[in-house]
């Protein structure tokens, strides 16, 4: 009689167990309901969107400027020191040889600076000046695309941020139409 009743109470917990679990899958939630299943619709056109901006892009503008530039009195000054230094020192002997040597490097230095810049020139040396400018460019940016697919026969049209291939991923949910869900 206990085993009996045992078996009895088993079996009336498993039935409501089995009438709750399916009043339970009428609302979305029984035994296997895993979420949205994933298909494919079949990709037949895709547009990028567009939309231009303008932006600034910096470029190097170069020009020649002809600078005035005036000859060097440096190399004639130096040479005629040299000069004034070997002529100085084929005079007098001992030490007034090394006093006339540098008598005549300075004489003769200072007699070519003079002529130097009595006879300085000037010319016109190209010197290239360089600066950064801006440009106002147009570019074309794609903001994403409008695709057209077809799934079981019928159209879509979405936009997505990359452009999908031949074919498109769906999350498809079913649930049963007509029914309350109630929580």
């Amino acid at each position: 009689m206990v085993k009996t009743i045992t078996t009895v109470a088993v079996i009336g917990l498993l039935g409501a167990n089995a009438a709750l679990a399916d009043h339970d899958y009428d609302r979305g939630h029984g035994y296997g309901h895993r979420g949205p299943d994933v298909a494919y619709g079949r990709v037949i056109d895709v547009d990028p969107i567009i939309r231009y901006v303008a932006v600034d892009q910096p470029r190097q503008e170069c020009r020649d400027e002809y600078v005035r530039q005036q000859s060097g009195v440096a190399g004639p000054t130096a040479a005629g020191a040299v000069i004034g230094a070997a002529i100085g020192r084929q005079f007098g002997g001992g030490s007034g040889r090394d006093l006339a040597t540098a008598a005549g490097a300075l004489a003769g230095g200072f007699i070519a600076n003079q002529r130097a810049q009595r006879n300085q020139d000037y010319r016109e040396v190209p010197v290239e000046r360089c600066r950064v400018v801006n440009e106002r460019v147009t570019e074309r940016v794609v903001d994403g695309y409008n695709v057209t697919y077809v799934y079981q026969g019928r159209r879509y049209v979405t936009q997505t941020a990359t452009p999908p291939g031949d074919r498109i991923e769906l999350a498809v949910d079913v649930r049963p139409v007509g029914y309350s869900t109630w929580r």
